[in-house]
């Protein structure tokens, strides 16, 4: 178990609410008891969990699938030990991109992006991972902190991204303090952005999408 839930088990964090809007939000009960709702009795009853509790859909048509399709019910009546599945998605065949190679005009950042003079101190790189080493923040809260300090630009690259969370906050950057946000998406995760943008009421008026 990740030292983040276990602190969740911990007396002096028993019955601490945190915000959705914190970036300290982890852990959620009441997300807990739907995904739950979800496995027992499928997305009907999951949706009708959130809109009872009054909770954000939280999770995206992808994960819903991919939940309900992996799922397996414990057998304990057998005493074979399962091991979950790998697939082989990596075929070996990898690439290296060169900006000041690319075969591709840059796409105009119409929407700003700092002009002014080049950083000067120490260049520094700060590796996450999940679950975190020696009690660090989980990267989940180190991302939404980011995204909440950030004053002159926000720019993201990830395959996917269908955090609820994570696309509010870059809501709130934008549209409330004026930040440019760019994400840069795989082709293949586009459509699961765009689903989620949807489920937080984002329109055309709000965003623009290249492919």
């Amino acid at each position: 178990m990740a030292e983040s839930q276990l602190m969740c088990m911990e007396d002096g964090h028993i019955g601490a609410k945190v915000p959705e809007s914190k970036p300290e939000f982890y852990y959620s009960e009441e997300q807990r008891a739907a995904i739950e709702e979800l496995m027992k009795n499928g997305d009907g009853a999951f949706k009708t969990r959130l809109k009872e509790e009054n909770m954000t859909d939280f999770l995206s048509a992808r994960e819903i699938k991919h939940l309900l399709n992996t799922f397996k019910h414990y057998d304990s009546s057998s005493d074979e030990s399962t091991s979950a599945a790998r697939s082989d998605a990596d075929s070996g065949v990898h690439s290296t991109y060169w900006p000041q190679m690319s075969d591709t005009e840059v796409p105009p950042l119409d929407i700003g992006w700092p002009s002014g003079g080049l950083f000067k101190g120490v260049t520094r790189v700060a590796v996450h991972t999940h679950p975190p080493k020696d009690n660090g923040p989980h990267i989940k809260e180190v991302v939404r902190r980011l995204i909440q300090e950030a004053s002159k630009v926000i720019a993201i690259v990830m395959d996917m991204i269908t955090d609820v969370h994570i696309l509010q906050d870059l809501m709130d950057a934008a549209s409330r303090r004026s930040v440019p946000v760019y994400i840069l998406l795989d082709n293949q995760g586009v459509p699961h952005f765009l689903d989620m943008c949807s489920r937080l009421q984002i329109g055309s008026q709000h965003l623009r999408v290249r492919l």
